[in-house]
């Protein structure tokens, strides 16, 4: 199969950088651990892909489950049974990669990142700048989250997630996810009756698809994917979802397999709100009443006096979503901890400091780190 050719119309012109991110199921195999037939697969792709110009990034699932093998269960899965599997399995998942890429003439780097590292403008100019070296040196970089160390504070939340963060800020031209159906379908490809969507208009919002269920050996589903979609679709980034079933599973996505997704034709957002809406916490949401979505529609500060609800756990400084009844209004670097939000939801600016002692900000969000959601400008 060539590239250039059968290269899918609707991916943008002077493709180059490209981020794929492989699930779980593709990679962890129930008996041997890690599936050593399917990264060869994969890495023959990524040799023809890099023969013709592209630069790849990899997200890579797995490490838990190759883990699992050589761990017995405990009667609970605890977290630090997980990330005990997470220390066994990346090694045995690395070295499986570094084998196959050294037989297609690859050099491949491990990277394991966690929220806080794409959080942190610091940490994170250092990561964009030495992923750019990696590629300028024609090395993969292979990341995945660091499941070993990772607590709710600090977690991505899924791969799905994490490589939407890193397309953005590695300012890459599409993304593709592969997992175990070839693409979106209307309801659960299981039962027989399901049809594929190959394509989805950027502003279609998903109502009438039922989206329930996960993968058996990741953390995500098709739910987190679309979540994963709808951060890089606004920003210019087109997605794909296809999967790693095809003997050439990219190349298949990219000749026309799956489901593409059209992004934003004329995105302009500004650096800081493309990483606003990237950097966004899964399951991360302020319910705000309907003044309070009225002021932040008029790009106003969030006030802690218009919170309704708080929903999952964030820190200060994550960017979460806000929300006004079933509409989502944007996202915004919030001033407070989820715990401390829930103290405070209601309560007027001035009684801050007496309900938690000290008053860091009068605000929650202020509207210099806000970005409204498309269509609601």
């Amino acid at each position: 199969m060539q590239i250039s050719p059968t290269l899918r119309s609707e991916l943008p012109r002077g493709l180059k950088r490209l981020v794929i991110k492989i699930g779980s199921a593709a990679l962890a195999h129930r008996d041997t651990g890690v599936n050593q037939q399917k990264i060869q697969q994969l890495a023959a792709d990524f040799q023809l892909l890099r023969n013709n110009g592209f630069e790849l990034i990899i997200i890579s699932s797995g490490a838990i489950q190759i883990g699992r093998i050589h761990l017995p269960a405990p009667p609970d899965e605890s977290i630090d049974y997980l990330q005990a599997c997470s220390a066994v399995g990346q090694p045995l998942l690395m070295n499986c990669y570094s084998q196959a890429f050294l037989a297609n003439g690859l050099s491949c780097a491990q990277v394991l990142l966690t929220h806080e590292d794409i959080r942190n403008r610091k940490r994170r100019l250092n990561l964009k700048n030495m992923m750019a070296r990696l590629l300028k040196s024609q090395v993969i970089p292979i990341l995945n989250e660091n499941d070993s160390v990772s607590f709710a504070e600090i977690t991505v939340g899924d791969n799905d997630q994490l490589a939407a963060m890193v397309a953005e800020m590695t300012e890459a031209h599409a993304l593709l996810i592969l997992s175990t159906p070839d693409g979106l379908f209307d309801r659960d490809p299981g039962d027989g009756i399901a049809q594929a969507i190959p394509r989805i208009a950027f502003d279609e919002q998903f109502t009438s698809l039922n989206l329930a269920g996960k993968s058996s050996a990741g953390r995500g589903g098709m739910k987190t994917k679309l979540e994963a979609v709808r951060k890089l679709t606004p920003l210019g980034i087109p997605v794909m979802i296809g999967s790693f079933k095809h003997e050439q599973p990219i190349l298949h996505a990219l000749a026309g397999g799956g489901t593409f997704f059209d992004c934003h034709p004329a995105s302009d957002r500004s650096p800081h709100h493309r990483w606003l809406l990237a950097s966004a916490r899964l399951g991360a949401v302020i319910k705000v009443d309907r003044g309070a979505g009225d002021a932040v529609l008029k790009h106003n500060s969030l006030l802690p006096s218009g919170i309704r609800q708080v929903e999952g756990n964030f820190g200060r400084g994550d960017s979460v979503k806000i929300v006004c009844g079933r509409l989502e209004l944007g996202s915004g670097l919030v001033e407070y901890s989820a715990a401390e939000l829930r103290r405070l939801q209601g309560c007027q600016s001035h009684e801050i400091e007496s309900i938690l002692g000290y008053c860091s900000s009068k605000v929650v969000i202020h509207r210099d780190n806000l970005v409204l959601k498309d269509g609601q400008k």
